[in-house]
């Protein structure tokens, strides 16, 4: 009979070739349970909420049970290294600046423009921003140049037409306000613009949409892409219910560093916490707009 670090184990050498909600056995936990009953009574919620007041720890992050996807500290150390990697073409290059007609600056980094007929966001990448610049360019570009050429990840992420780099007098022509860059050139890509595309947040997440969003993350880790920024502002939730992630400027792909097996399931463990032991719970005692 098979250890449960055995079993662990195979189970992590699964993944993420094959998604976490078809691996086999399945995985006790790994959508937590839809609530069919009544919610806790208004006077355990009220208590819950005080109790929060004074701690900062929410006493309801187990309604939705324990993490099934933590791993035993022997399984964290057993060599499970990505040795597979993805050829890829290189992400289009828009070279002319006059290909793309300005219509409104969204806020500081974003241009809403036309590209090819397509309603379509530029996201600018400057210095000036935490997170943001040429290191978070190359991240994110390379992240979108694997992304958009892998077939498990097309409905996880954006759909990206390209990456520009322009001088700062074109840049300028796209979005105004980046009359405050110090830079000869500037780097940005250019994503779809959907309708209705928002941040996951507390106030909006369910127990389906959850699902949805490790389900996309499922996606983007099958590329052997790893997001690096586990937040919720990073999970966009589309008007249909789908959800898509975004932020990769702290992205890792096997194709370009050591990554293990483990890296990308804890990674999914993080996003499974983030939803089901913090936003979730938090919507059920009302506290809405959590720091995380």
């Amino acid at each position: 009979m098979r250890s449960s670090v055995e079993i662990e184990a195979s189970m992590a050498q699964m993944y993420p070739e094959l998604s976490l909600f078809d691996i086999s056995p399945p995985l006790t936990e790994l959508s937590p349970m839809r609530l069919s009953y009544e919610l806790p009574n208004a006077e355990l919620i009220t208590a819950a909420f005080s109790q929060f007041t004074l701690t900062s720890v929410n006493p309801l992050h187990w309604f939705y049970g324990t993490n099934p996807l933590v791993l035993s500290s022997g399984v964290q150390d057993v060599p499970m290294p990505i040795t597979e990697s993805r050829v890829v073409s290189p992400l289009h290059q828009i070279m002319a600046a006059s290909e793309i007609n300005f219509k409104a600056a969204l806020d500081d980094t974003h241009s809403l423009v036309v590209y090819q007929n397509n309603l379509c966001v530029i996201k600018w990448f400057v210095s000036r921003d935490a997170g943001s610049g040429v290191g978070a360019f190359k991240r994110e570009r390379d992240a979108y140049t694997i992304l958009s050429q892998h077939e498990s990840a097309k409905n996880s992420t954006l759909r990206c037409y390209g990456w520009l780099e322009m001088d700062h007098t074109d840049a300028l022509k796209l979005h105004p306000n980046l009359s405050f860059v110090d830079a000869t050139s500037i780097q940005a890509l250019l994503f779809e613009h959907i309708d209705g595309l928002a941040p996951l947040s507390v106030k909006d997440v369910t127990t389906d949409i959850g699902e949805a969003a490790l389900k996309a993350l499922c996606g983007v880790h099958g590329a052997y892409v790893l997001h690096g920024d586990i937040r919720h502002q990073n999970m966009h939730l589309l008007p249909d219910g789908r959800v898509v992630w975004t932020g990769f400027g702290a992205s890792e792909s096997a194709s370009t560093h050591s990554l293990r097996r483990q890296d990308f399931w804890n990674e999914a463990a993080s996003a499974w916490t983030l939803l089901y032991s913090k936003m979730l719970p938090d919507k059920l005692i009302g506290n809405l707009d959590p720091g995380y």
